[in-house]
């Protein structure tokens, strides 16, 4: 019974940090695949902006954990012009609850929240 007294801790953090860690790759990775279909929707688009951001949003309600988008997700186009052949950059950023905030070795990052950010530049294509 001691000995699994003083296991039981340790073991049981070091699940919760792989579950964390696998939270935190699976956001990377949808958030980098989110920022490439916002661009590539933003290329082709009359609109380029609100096509970025409207794709963004898109992608991200199918594949990212969570339920309020409006306050930890955030897109950030930046087009400097709409002729064709102009880069466009997508930056999308989201915020991923962390497990061990309250705990005391942990709370003095501040937030309870990681950004994970992923970015895309694409050309703005020549429309038909």
């Amino acid at each position: 019974m001691l000995e699994l007294a003083l296991v039981l801790p340790v073991f049981l953090l070091l699940i919760a940090g792989i579950i964390q860690f696998g939270f935190i790759l699976n956001a990377k990775i949808a958030v980098n695949s989110a920022a490439y279909e916002a661009a590539r929707a933003a290329t082709v688009a009359g609109d380029p902006y609100n096509a970025a951001v409207a794709a963004a949003l898109d992608y991200a309600g199918s594949n990212l954990p969570g339920w309020d988008y409006s306050q930890r997700l955030k897109t950030h186009v930046d087009i400097p012009a709409t002729a064709p052949g102009t880069p466009l950059t997508v930056t999308v950023t989201y915020k991923v609850p962390i497990f061990f905030s309250n705990l005391k070795p942990f709370s003095g990052y501040g937030s309870s929240f990681a950004d994970i950010k992923g970015t895309s530049v694409m050309r703005i294509e020549e429309k038909e």
